[in-house]
């Protein structure tokens, strides 16, 4: 296939902090900088994400109804949930999905899409990108998506925002997100447990980039409720910035975590409030020690997510889609 216009499909046009929206536009950006043309297409005029910084260009969809679309020219890059829209968007028009988390390939909320596998069959779809080995390998060997057209794509993690502080603060955070009503679960037993009953819990909301980075660095334990998750970015995150890890791993953790926490098998509440428990002896016990452990993991998720990583994978992958 040769180098097309790029136009990653992002809507409903939604500005609440979503991380694979964001990751939508690191890859517009990162092409950008390489030197393809590439776009977000949003589907209003005038709107774009705004919650991060992104110097991605975005078209709108009737400018792009108005750009002369082409079979020859265009590559549409589509959300894993738009799967059973791909025939009927634009056909004709070669398409990639976007995968970026596989287990909601077969529909949301519990569905069970029956025609999902033939779907990646159809032939508009050139390609299937994703972003984990562990969904990679639900993909190719469940989902039967030939092993050349199915390549992954790294989540680079920024270490400017991202690393392990200096000091710390002897608080459990945990995103508001999903599952969140285990970490809350949790966090009421402990208020009553002998030992974790003036511990501080922080439940952080739907917030800036910045400002996770800032909770994740000043806390000492991040409860990880995150299941199933197509990356897991906010858990390799906090383990770059030297939190203890306590939780789910979200099976594409199984990619990078396992060495960094203490796996809690997924609904087992009283497993997350031992955890906690234990994780916080262990510090105590040898402080010093946990400490360089910690910093060991962070220098290790960050020399394997970092933005140069990113980017060469990036242009790499696309290369390849579109020689």
């Amino acid at each position: 296939m040769d180098r097309r216009r790029l136009l990653f499909v992002c809507y409903p046009d939604t500005n609440h902090p979503i991380g694979g929206v964001k990751q939508i536009y690191r890859q517009v950006e990162l092409l950008r900088k390489g030197g393809w043309e590439a776009y977000v297409l949003q589907e209003q005029p005038g709107f774009r994400a705004t919650w991060f910084e992104s110097s991605a260009p975005v078209m709108d969809l009737e400018t792009y109804q108005k750009s002369n679309p082409s079979s020859d020219h265009d590559l549409l890059i589509l959300p894993e949930t738009w799967l059973s829209s791909a025939p009927h968007y634009w056909p004709g028009i070669p398409k990639v999905i976007f995968n970026q988390n596989a287990f909601y390939s077969f529909g949301l909320h519990g569905d069970c899409n029956l025609k999902t596998l033939e779907l990646y069959q159809q032939p508009d779809i050139h390609a299937v990108v994703t972003v984990s080995e562990d969904s990679r390998n639900l993909l190719v060997e469940g989902c039967g998506i030939e092993p050349n057209r199915c390549a992954v794509l790294i989540n680079g993690i920024d270490q400017t925002l991202f690393h392990a502080p200096a000091v710390k603060h002897r608080r459990v955070v945990f995103l508001g997100r999903k599952h969140v009503d285990h970490a809350r679960k949790v966090a009421l037993m402990a208020s009553q447990h002998p030992k974790l009953k003036h511990l501080r819990f922080q439940e952080l909301p739907r917030m800036q980039h910045e400002q996770v980075a800032k909770a994740l660095q000043e806390a000492l334990l991040f409860l990880s409720c995150g299941h199933p998750e197509g990356f897991g970015l906010p858990l390799a995150e906090a383990i770059a910035c030297g939190c203890l890890v306590v939780g789910y791993h979200g099976l594409a953790g199984r990619d990078f975590a396992l060495p960094h926490m203490e796996v809690v098998e997924f609904g087992d509440l009283l497993g997350l409030l031992k955890g906690v428990e234990q994780e916080l002896t262990r510090f105590d016990a040898a402080p010093e020690a946990v400490i360089q452990e910690r910093l060991a993991a962070s220098n290790a998720i960050l020399q394997t997510y970092s933005l140069e990583a990113e980017r060469d994978c990036c242009l790499r992958t696309w290369a390849q889609i579109c020689p």
